[in-house]
């Protein structure tokens, strides 16, 4: 499964993302989960000890009292083995995306009127929106939006780069995410029946003006640059990107983005930080 934040791999064992190192929610919440469901084993099979030693005596309680023991036991550790605590939570969120389908889409529709893109993208993923059937005809939508969010996060680390130089998993990244949001959006869906073309055209549309306002204004390309971006092969891109990037980097911290883990920066002093 992906991290959330960084779409870099995790696994269920991992509280925190080897990559990023922000929390792994669907780890947290399979810990919860299965304390839970330990929790309950142990109820039910003490209920059913308590039971048995208040009708039965002798050796035939003690018999009927192992055996339920012994049944119990083996559900238990069939439970574990066969359901993922993960998949249980994402059939449940199923259900309430499904059970409140209404009520998901008229929130959906505000996001996107809103351009409130972050919140769009955080509500889906929280419901497991993308992967929800129901939900197909806003899949484009989602998938181009989770890009965005992951170019987005990288630009706004480079704004607040005089503060924190270490925290830049995403804007070394960044270069791979503005292409991945492009190769995305500029793909031809039309043929798939359940997407309103009209309506992902216009968000993509929407994704595209704002990403191109927090490029120019935080690593400084201009309208022109921006406005190219399409057009540019992966490559091509991929070097504007990185280029602006590292001179953003550089006129900061005085060392390149590529340098940063191979040396000990120094704590920026307040001269050395952008203007408000």
């Amino acid at each position: 499964m992906k991290c959330k934040y960084c779409g870099g791999d995790v696994t269920l064992q991992d509280h925190f993302c080897p990559h990023c190192g922000r929390p792994v929610d669907q780890a947290l919440r399979h810990q919860r989960e299965m304390r839970e469901y330990e929790t309950e084993f142990e109820e039910t099979k003490q209920e059913a000890i308590d039971k048995i030693s208040v009708s039965s005596a002798g050796s035939t309680a003690v018999g009927i009292r192992l055996a339920m023991i012994v049944a119990l036991t083996i559900a238990f550790i069939w439970m574990l083995v066969s359901l993922n605590p993960y998949d249980i939570n994402e059939r449940r969120e199923k259900r309430l995306a499904n059970t409140n389908y209404d009520a998901y889409v008229e929130q959906i529709e505000q996001y996107i009127a809103d351009r409130d893109f972050m919140a769009l993208s955080r509500f889906e993923d929280r419901h497991n929106l993308d992967y929800n059937d129901k939900y197909r005809a806003y899949r484009d939508i989602f998938y181009a939006v989770d890009y965005y969010d992951y170019a987005y996060r990288g630009i706004i680390e480079t704004a607040y780069l005089a503060k924190d130089t270490r925290n830049l998993y995403y804007a070394e990244n960044l270069s791979e995410n503005v292409n991945r949001f492009y190769e995305y959006i500029l793909t031809d869906r039309s043929t798939y029946s359940d997407i309103d073309p009209e309506k992902t055209k216009a968000v993509y549309n929407d994704l595209e003006q704002d990403l191109a306002v927090l490029l120019q204004k935080y690593l400084h390309l201009s309208k022109e640059d921006t406005d190219s971006l399409r057009g540019l092969s992966k490559s091509r891109r991929k070097v504007l990107i990185e280029q602006a990037l590292d001179a953003r980097v550089v006129g900061i911290t005085g060392v390149g983005l590529s340098e940063m883990n191979a040396v000990e920066l120094p704590k920026l002093q307040p001269a050395q930080e952008e203007e408000k």
